[in-house]
């Protein structure tokens, strides 16, 4: 008797993508993925994974594919990506399957619909302004004072967010956002910016699960003006009156944008009158930030995610209290990578979980200033968050990226 399914629709390319699919075949599932380009998700071809190729930007080809994955048992639809969770959403409700909100996830995608929703119900967030034209982006700004943040509506991974300065700075990069007519898997995109003003204090993010704070999250950010997370430190090192402001804030985002069913992941600064959210993702954090917490925790937010919408036991109760840093490696500059050194020696040092490259050598590395600049990361553990970080920081400096300049 064949196994009932679970449909991804497409993955994120990094991260926590594979685990999806590893969970659900833990739970007694086949995983099924639903993908336009299957050759976007090289670890498909080492997985027990069944593969339907469709378009799966057309909602009606999405829903008839499954619909006849039920005729032959389906579980559950979800996604590992940001950009197609609300297309499973749909799909899961027009099938009557457990699921979150799709309307609600949809307006919480849109940065903007999203901050007006918080702002109208006293949630506190930097002073924000949408922007339909360069000239409009300038005029907020100059409201605003300068420095401002300038991003678009939508997206993720910093992909497009960045600190500008003075007027010409916003009138250019508020036209280059604004020239994108789709995101980088082809999807429209609003012909819409987001300038803010820029919350002083440390980020962290809260990692909730239905209405449950399973952690907060420190993020290490890079160089500015722009916003790349180049690590992270769970548990953050908090004082449990910080760490009570920045769980009831994040309750009343989810409350005001109307989420609370499975995973989601909020992104916050502490300024020096409270917390202040920056925007709450509808989805799995990613850049590793599941496996620290399952490392640091024993809670494994990939298996939960797809045992919620199978509609099978799970659990946010921490199983152990340790402490887990990532550090990204970035490159050293642009070019052809042409060696990598130390890498083993990083990952037999005791308390690294985990060392790996993503670009392999002869790579073309480009600085594009969001995730797409992360090509490598180490995870430490250790009884403290102190032992923790160093560790992390030393596996990090060990290894050695040599990058052949382009001319």
């Amino acid at each position: 008797m064949s196994r009932p399914r679970i449909a991804f629709v497409e993955s994120n390319t990094s991260g926590t993508g594979r685990l999806f699919l590893a969970a659900a075949r833990e739970l007694g599932f086949q995983p099924v993925m639903l993908t336009s380009t299957p050759e976007r998700y090289p670890y498909l071809s080492a997985e027990d994974c069944d593969v339907v190729t469709l378009d799966t930007s057309d909602a009606a080809a999405l829903l008839e594919a499954s619909r006849e994955l039920s005729r032959r048992g389906l579980a559950g639809v979800t996604s590992s990506s940001e950009y197609f969770v609300v297309a499973a959403a749909q799909v899961a409700w027009q099938l009557g399957l457990p699921g979150p909100d799709p309307a609600a996830l949809a307006a919480c995608r849109d940065k903007h619909v999203q901050r007006l929703r918080l702002r109208a119900a006293g949630v506190a967030v930097p002073d924000f302004r949408g922007a339909d034209t360069p000239e409009d982006a300038v005029r907020a700004a100059d409201a605003f004072g300068y420095p401002v943040i300038v991003k678009p509506v939508s997206g993720s991974g910093s992909v497009g967010v960045a600190s500008c300065s003075s007027p010409d700075g916003v009138l250019a990069h508020a036209a280059a956002l604004l020239a994108h007519g789709v995101n980088e898997r082809g999807q429209p995109v609003p012909r819409t910016v987001l300038v803010e003003t820029i919350a002083q204090g440390p980020e962290y993010s809260v990692e909730t699960f239905d209405r449950t704070v399973v952690g907060i999250t420190a993020k290490h950010l890079g160089s500015p003006p722009y916003f790349v997370e180049v690590g992270h430190d769970h548990p953050a090192p908090l004082h449990i009156v910080q760490r009570d402001a920045l769980a009831g804030i994040t309750r009343a985002a989810l409350d005001a944008l109307n989420l609370g069913f499975g995973p989601a992941h909020t992104e916050t600064r502490y300024t020096e009158s409270g917390p202040a959210i920056i925007e709450v993702n509808p989805r799995l954090a990613g850049g590793f930030i599941p496996e620290l917490v399952r490392l640091a925790t024993g809670v494994d937010l990939v298996r939960n995610t797809v045992a919620r919408i199978a509609r099978q036991a799970h659990s946010c109760e921490p199983l152990h209290r340790r402490h887990a840093s990532l550090r990204f490696l970035l490159p050293p500059a642009e070019g052809t990578l042409e060696r990598i050194d130390g890498l083993e020696e990083a990952a037999r040092l005791r308390g690294v979980a985990d060392a790996r490259m993503y670009a392999a050598v002869g790579a073309q590395l480009a600085c594009r200033h969001d995730f797409r600049d992360r090509i490598g990361h180490v995870i430490a553990t250790g009884a403290t968050s102190e032992d923790a970080m160093a560790l992390a920081d030393r596996a990090r400096e060990l290894v050695r990226l040599t990058v052949a300049r382009g001319e």
